[in-house]
Formats: C-alpha cells, sequence, structure tokens
C-alpha cells in the first residue's frame, strides 16, 4: 500500500521588483520574478506502508526542503503530494519551540500544531514528559536548556501517538547515546507497527538496518538505491 506518492515536486525562491508584485503573482496574475533559484527540480517517488527509506546528500541538497513539504510547512512551487494519514516531523532541534515557555507549555502548543485538541493533548502529556526524562526541567524555560533536553523534548512530542510517517532530519544526532538507543527502539517499534520512516543523517550506524532503500539527493536530482545503507555503501566503492 502507497502511503506517500511525491509526484514532480519542485521549490523555487522568488525575488520581485516590489511587494505588489510579489502579493500579485500569490493572487495568481502572471507577474515574472526578477530572480528565481530552484533548490529542488522534478522530485519523484514513493512510500510504502511500513518501508523506511534513508535520504542522504551533502548540504544544500534540498533534503530539508523537500521534508518540510512532506510535512506541510512548506508549499511547493510545482508538483503534488499525496499522503495517507498522519505524519510527525522533527526537521530541526527544537521544533519551533518558543525559548520563554516551559518544556511542558511548548509541548502543548507543539501538540496543538500537530493537530491534537486539548482533551488529547492532557492525555498526551504524562507520556511526552515520562518519556523525555528531563525531570523538574519540564517546566523550565526551554532558553535553560540544553540541546540535548531539547532534543528529548521534540522527540517525545514528536512520537507521542504513533505517526503513519515519521520523519527525522538529523535531530538525533546532538543526544547523548543513552537517549539515541531508546529512540532507535521506539522508531523500530513504530515500524513494527505500520509506521513508514524517512530519515536523514550523516550517521551510518543510526541509518543501518533500518532502511529499505537510500535515496542520494546530488545537484538538485535524486537517486535510489535498493537496500540499506550499507548496501549502497558498498556500490560506491
Amino acid at each position: 500500500m502507497i502511503i506517500l506518492n511525491v509526484q514532480n515536486i519542485g521549490k523555487s525562491y522568488r525575488s520581485y521588483r516590489s511587494e505588489l508584485l510579489r502579493f500579485l503573482h500569490w493572487l495568481g496574475f502572471p507577474t515574472k520574478p526578477t530572480i528565481e533559484t530552484w533548490v529542488l527540480k522534478h522530485m519523484s517517488f514513493q512510500l510504502e506502508k511500513g518501508e523506511a527509506i534513508g535520504i542522504i546528500g551533502e548540504n544544500g541538497a534540498g533534503k530539508s526542503t523537500l521534508l518540510k513539504i512532506i510535512a506541510g510547512t512548506l508549499q511547493p512551487s510545482e508538483g503534488k503530494i499525496s499522503l495517507t494519514g498522519r505524519v510527525s516531523a522533527i526537521l530541526e532541534l527544537g521544533m519551533g519551540f518558543n525559548p520563554d515557555l516551559t518544556g511542558r507549555q511548548n509541548a502543548y502548543h507543539a501538540s496543538g500544531l500537530m493537530g491534537f485538541n486539548p482533551q488529547q493533548i492532557s492525555k498526551l502529556m504524562p507520556k511526552i514528559e515520562s518519556f523525555s526524562e528531563i525531570g523538574d526541567s519540564f517546566d523550565d524555560p526551554i532558553r535553560t536548556y540544553s540541546t540535548g533536553m531539547q532534543m528529548r523534548l521534540a522527540f517525545a512530542v514528536a512520537t507521542a501517538e504513533r505517526p503513519d510517517v515519521l520523519i527525522v532530519d538529523e535531530a538525533l544526532a546532538v543526544g547523548d547515546t543513552y537517549f539515541q538507543h531508546k529512540s532507535f527502539n521506539q522508531i523500530q517499534e513504530f515500524q513494527k507497527l505500520g509506521t513508514s520512516l524517512i530519515l536523514v543523517s550523516h550517521d551510518r550506524h543510526f541509518l543501518s538496518g533500518l532502511t529499505d532503500r537510500v535515496i542520494e539527493f546530488n545537484d538538485k536530482k535524486i537517486r535510489e538505491y535498493p537496500g540499506d545503507i550499507d548496501s549502497y555503501l558498498d556500490q560506491q566503492e
């Protein structure tokens, strides 16, 4: 069963001579930009239920841009994405947390943005607090958190309820070994229950054993390799 279908996705950033021309473009008028830079072009692939893909590529290749489009936080300039079910994503450290709010308050707001209602969030909060294991700091401002603590909270929020598609973009790289292992086990359990995974990491050991396919970003294009990260690396030798 195909749960995600990415069809000819492209993303460009445009500059206009005035904000009026930009506004007219948003309304559908045929205004031409003075500068147009394509970050992604003609990106297509499919993801099946329970499948895990690893995405690799140099910094600036467009990996994070594509993941934001899949997660719905960024609109494509062309193409279409069809998604069945709910997607949960850790696209950057902190998930946009407000540094002046507490961990609990940020967890509440982030869960709301993910589509949960107040009653659902109240039920999820003990699970988020327990899984993150940040103790009394859960009620301290985020600005007092270390990067590892922010990652713990972000992962706990994103995985408090099993999603149909889970996207993890490098965030676990900043965590301690204990929590990385705990997160790894959680990801594996989700996959057994049918969650599809999109994982971006430069850590071979993190991707090894988790991925069914590898997608390499190179020069705004993608190339697919069957098998996990080890199979891909064997082809590069």
